[in-house]
């Protein structure tokens, strides 16, 4: 399921929140994870460099077909607030090749390593804009 060209942008901002949830059994796991973009229509990926519940739940959902939520927010003074939510599969977890060397890069540049990519397919998105449209599927 392609990803809408004004989704992939928001994701690839360095300025928007971007945000994973994930299942810990009964329970949410949801924390704020900047490194997670859309390198193309039909990718989310997002780099372990700390994480450790969500890894550990990203493994579990690989696993079990487990859905995972993604959101990105940006909030501009002046404008109207910008979020999506994509819903995704658990694809893959990868420590070589061009996504894992091109999110490689990009970590670095903050100073940080990175052990490796998960990489995440859309399954739907939805529009988390305030208003009347929140939580409209939109592909």
């Amino acid at each position: 399921m392609p990803i809408p060209k004004e989704v992939q942008d928001l994701y690839n901002d360095p300025a928007t929140l971007k945000v994973l949830a994930t299942r810990s059994g009964e329970n949410l796991h949801v924390i704020p994870l900047g490194s997670l973009r859309a390198p193309d229509a039909n990718t989310i990926v997002c780099a372990t460099i700390h994480m450790r519940e969500a890894h550990e739940n990203l493994q579990t959902a690989a696993e079990t077909g487990t859905i995972v939520s993604t959101l990105a927010v940006k909030v501009v003074p002046g404008a109207p607030p910008q979020a999506y939510q994509v819903r995704c599969r658990v694809r893959s977890f990868v420590t070589s090749g061009p996504l894992f060397e091109g999110m490689r890069e990009v970590i670095k540049k903050m100073g940080l390593d990175i052990r490796g990519v998960w990489v995440l397919e859309p399954t739907e998105v939805l529009n988390q804009f305030p208003g009347p449209q929140a939580g409209k599927k939109i592909a």
